[in-house]
């Protein structure tokens, strides 16, 4: 009990002294507690009828304002919905802010309030095309091409550009929403649970007849992890009929694929459960969205989003899956404070991720996973600098957009930071470590010190104050956390798959495309993670390749024709970068039809350095088909100045 005390006050002091930097609300004096919204969805016009309903506590004395984050969003007016008072509203620019991380809505109060106080407001406001968070597609851009679609991304802070809120993982609030569509034939699904009948009362009224949906949650969230999936989408449980309680949902023209490929879905949910402690969020839904989706997946609670290159045919995309429901422990119920923490949601997902990878396939995979990713850490530190902030696990993203400090940093480093800690506690001591650290924390926000002392204090009551372990993390730990570049400790991810994956391209750098090497035959049966090591070294060392050895390698293996995304990316990353501009017509289809935005930062630049005129060109051609987060990158990263870009 003493330590649970301790650890309320050291929370509430350290959220007195650290703020979100990329906030522009007064979070730290009054808090959202419950928001409810009401949009009526016009996915023809891509336009967004919106009014949003606040229960506020005040935390602090004589509050006469409140600061909301907004991008890009037309309010109209604010109003005591009890009273009906308009309340005087002001939206202030924030000069060069202004397109980086929006604007700060300031509405006045009638009178003071204090600590303890609630207020009850409402905001009706209007959302575009401009929201950077939402993604309007036209029917054709579909795969059933049938109904237009909506999907959304609000990772990091993009959730002010679709409703006015404190936009800061630091503030969790219960949700709830209507959602009005004028064509019945349309599918919503929002972050939480669609409920039976009409138990919200409509706050506008509208002239046209309307489909409503209904959508609570009861767990109190942050407000990146706001989704909306609307369009042509079907629903089907996977995995044992009577028992199971996982659903996927996607297009009904991919809906029987996708379900085979998730069929075991929820033994991905136990087996994460079993080590690390029960799922409290009821159902899980995975949406496979389009292609355009701009990551990998992304991790809603009841409603993860996943982009369609995880469904490949032979299940080796599903590491994608367990990533994202390992965030329904770390991040969704332990959270990090800010962007600068990232880490805390990432690091713990990956290592989760990776424990259950495994189970499933074995240590070689997990090591060849680990040291690949590994590679592409450090690909990105060099790009950013290795002093740079962003090579660090506290990034400084004060007056930036946290989105450009996006890379494989806060996964990797911070899952080597946790099992180099895993070392030096064993696994068994870890994992119990671990499970009371989700018990500790739960439905809280805190920083990576937070968790240090946790650590710390956890070591000394379970396994002595003396232990051996306590000494060499409070070497490493500040250090590992704060300085940028490669870890203070290097850790083995080594094997004999390694080897040979790298035998095998040297086998192909020294034959120069003269003849296929003896040993060509191996890559038919490399484990997954072997594959994309071999193909990750052919792209690095490009400066070795020659057209020949381009256009053998693609005979004896169809690289051009493989229909694994992520191995293909891989081969034509190094096609451009070797400048083998044979497969240019495989490589714009697959820019035009792919949205990860690393992978389209790095094909757009490393084909603008070389062919400036193609690159514009075909970025005008698909501009409208990437997600806005993607439109962006690409326009800051790529067309205002040319960088060095990594094999990701």
């Amino acid at each position: 009990m003493f330590n649970i005390i301790l650890f309320v006050i050291i929370i509430d002091v350290i959220k007195a002294l650290n703020r979100d930097v990329n906030t522009f609300s007064n979070y730290h004096e009054i808090q959202i507690h419950k928001l409810h919204i009401e949009w009526l969805l016009d996915l023809n016009q891509k336009i967004i009828n919106g009014t949003a309903e606040y229960h506020f506590n005040v935390i602090k004395n004589n509050i006469k304002e409140i600061h909301l984050d907004i991008y890009q969003l037309d309010i109209m007016i604010a109003y005591d919905q009890a009273t009906g008072t308009v309340l005087k509203h002001e939206v202030e620019n924030m000069g060069e802010q202004s397109l980086k991380q929006g604007d700060r809505l300031k509405i006045y109060l009638p009178k003071s309030y204090n600590n303890g106080d609630q207020v009850k407001l409402r905001i009706k406001y209007g959302v575009t095309d401009k929201a950077r968070a939402l993604s309007f597609m036209t029917k054709e851009q579909t795969e059933s091409k049938v109904l237009p679609y909506l999907y959304s991304y609000c990772q990091d802070n993009n959730c002010r550009s679709m409703i006015p809120l404190q936009d800061t993982p630091s503030i969790k609030q219960y949700f709830s929403a209507l959602i009005l569509v004028k064509d019945p034939r349309i599918k919503v699904y929002m972050t939480g649970n669609l409920l039976d009948g009409r138990p919200f009362k409509r706050m506008n009224s509208y002239s046209e007849s309307l489909t409503e949906y209904h959508i609570s949650l009861d767990i109190k969230i942050p407000s990146y992890l706001l989704a909306i999936v609307a369009g042509n989408l079907e629903q089907r449980k996977v995995g044992n009929q009577q028992t199971s309680r996982s659903y996927v949902i996607t297009e009904p023209t991919s809906i029987d694929k996708v379900a085979k490929e998730l069929e075991f879905l929820q033994d991905y949910v136990d087996a994460l459960a079993n080590y690390i402690g029960p799922y409290e969020w009821g159902d899980y839904k995975i949406v496979i969205l389009p292609p355009s989706f701009p990551l990998g997946g992304m991790e809603h609670p009841l409603l993860t989003f996943a982009s369609p290159t995880i469904i490949v045919g032979d299940k080796s995309g599903v590491g994608v899956a367990i990533h994202e429901i390992g965030h329904s422990w770390v991040g969704n119920t332990v959270t990090c404070s800010d962007w600068a923490n990232m880490w805390i949601n990432e690091g713990f997902c990956t290592f989760l991720e990776r424990k259950i990878l495994e189970q499933y396939n074995g240590e070689d995979y997990s090591k060849m996973y680990s040291f690949l990713s590994n590679d592409t850490m450090f690909q990105q530190m060099a790009r950013y600098g290795m002093d740079h902030s962003y090579s660090s696990l506290h990034p400084n993203t004060s007056g930036e957009n946290p989105d450009d400090s996006q890379s494989e940093v806060p996964y990797n480093k911070g899952y080597q930071l946790l099992l180099y800690i895993e070392q030096q506690l064993g696994k068994q001591n870890f994992q119990k470590m671990l499970q009371q650290y989700i018990i500790q924390f739960k439905w809280q926000s805190i920083d990576e010190d937070v968790f240090y002392r946790y650590l710390l204090s956890w070591i000394s009551t379970n396994l002595g104050k003396d232990h051996a372990s306590i000494k060499e993390i409070k070497t490493v730990y500040k250090e590992w956390v704060y300085v940028p570049g490669k870890p203070p400790r290097t850790l083995d991810f080594h094997t004999d798959a390694y080897d040979q994956a790298m035998a095998l391209a040297k086998a192909w750098l020294d034959s120069k495309g003269n003849k296929v090497p003896d040993n060509a035959e191996d890559y038919k049966n490399y484990i997954y993670y072997q594959k994309q090591q071999f193909l990750n070294e052919i792209a690095t060392k490009y400066v070795e390749m020659t057209d020949k050895n381009y256009k053998l390698m693609d005979q004896t293996y169809q690289l051009s024709d493989l229909k694994d995304s992520r191995l293909l990316y891989r081969w034509l990353i190094g096609c451009l970068r070797g400048k083998f501009y044979d497969r240019m017509e495989v490589i714009k289809h697959f820019m035009g039809n792919h949205g990860a935005r690393s992978w389209l930062v790095n094909m757009y630049g490393t084909l603008f350095k070389d062919k400036p005129d193609v690159a514009r060109e075909w970025f005008a051609e698909y501009r409208s088909f990437y997600h806005p987060s993607v439109v962006d990158a690409l326009e800051n990263e790529v067309f205002k100045t040319s960088v060095g870009l990594s094999v990701q």
